[in-house]
């Protein structure tokens, strides 16, 4: 399967992965094929992507690194304890015990398959943005906390407070949080607010208030709300702080479109001991692929195909189903690993020069 923006869908396409809505809901199964109608709706809600089966992929199973189900839980009770907190009447949030279970499912499941690879990125809706996110950030926090060696007891105090780090953004003005357009000083401070808010709503879960409040902090004192450095943010703020970074620009958002995967994986490689803690970014860089499965590449060696799986710890270097030789000759498919072979990805295509390509195949 691979992901096609919305705007590039064609009728008759099947879907590879549920769409689901703001609520954790099935707007379409997988195995739906496209109509028009479909497209034009899908456009209309919001989404920017989906995924669609991909002949080219024939024989490579993609999974996500939780299962279906765990992932539409976890967007239904973030979901109701967000709009919870987003009452006038929330003062103190208590996250209850389906969340509680939730955060449960995802570390256990992350724990029994530690070799995980977030090969896919996440399908949804503009305005499901905050519900989404939070589970993203969560499912990458605790995968690097793994790779870290944290005790199961602070995985789950980790993927809980993943789950909550922006609940402070419920109290901040959505005009603001929303606006195309550059933030100006006081509407920028407005939405440093949401660290506070946070931290004072989740006082009664005293490692999620403390990650609530310092997610924005960076590791060379410029982050806020205090301009905290190095160790005294603590690690478990700096990995969901580094998450969120990561699928905030990874995500298509109404005021920009999505970075490209291995463009925001290089800036994070950049950034140890700078914004995070270098051990942290290598662990982070451990369990993210730079280019997920169905991205069509250019190998170093001139060599064209699509990407299948990237090894564990080697981020930027996948495997390829080479598809094309250097000389632009259409061959028989056969796997390359540019780890092996001492190649690394030269460029991702454009959308448009991807369906030439496809085109030639057939």
């Amino acid at each position: 399967m691979r992901k096609v923006p919305v705007s590039y869908l064609m009728p008759g396409m099947r879907l590879a992965r549920p769409v689901l809505g703001d609520k954790g809901e099935v707007y379409l199964n997988t195995g739906v094929t496209l109509t028009q109608r479909y497209i034009e709706k899908l456009s209309a809600i919001g989404f920017c992507a989906v995924y669609v089966e991909d002949k080219l992929l024939n024989g490579v199973e993609i999974r996500d690194v939780v299962t279906e189900k765990t992932r539409r839980d976890a967007i239904v009770e973030v979901r109701k304890v967000l709009v919870q907190a987003a009452s006038p009447k929330a003062r103190v949030l208590n996250a209850g015990p389906e969340l509680t279970k939730v955060a449960e499912s995802i570390v256990t499941e992350l724990l029994d398959n530690p070799l995980s690879v977030v090969n896919l990125m996440d399908i949804r809706a503009a305005g499901a943005y905050l519900f989404h996110h939070s589970v993203n950030v969560c499912i990458l926090a605790v995968l690097t906390g793994i790779n870290f060696g944290l005790p199961r007891g602070q995985l789950l105090d980790l993927a809980l407070g993943a789950l909550l780090h922006d609940v402070g953004k419920l109290r901040v003005d959505p005009a603001i949080l929303n606006k195309p357009g550059k933030l100006t000083e006081e509407e920028f401070s407005q939405v440093q607010k949401h660290c506070a808010y946070g931290q004072e709503m989740l006082r009664e879960h005293r490692v999620a208030s403390m990650i609530a409040y310092a997610h924005h902090e960076r590791y060379n004192g410029e982050g806020y709300p205090l301009g905290l450095r190095g160790r005294d943010i603590g690690l478990l703020p700096q990995i969901v702080g580094l998450a969120d970074v990561y699928d905030a620009l990874t995500s298509d958002r109404c005021y920009r479109a999505a970075v490209a995967p291995h463009e925001v994986l290089e800036m994070i490689a950049a950034s140890g001991n700078w914004w995070f803690d270098v051990k942290l970014v290598e662990n982070f860089l451990c369990c993210v692929a730079a280019y997920p499965t169905g991205a069509m590449v250019e190998v170093s060696s001139g060599e064209i195909g699509i990407v299948t799986d990237t090894p564990r710890a080697y981020p930027f270097f996948p495997n390829v189903r080479v598809l094309f030789n250097a000389k632009r000759e259409k061959v028989f498919p056969y796997q390359m690993s540019t780890v092996e072979h001492n190649r690394w990805i030269s460029r991702v295509l454009g959308e448009e020069e991807a369906q030439a390509v496809r085109e030639l195949l057939h």
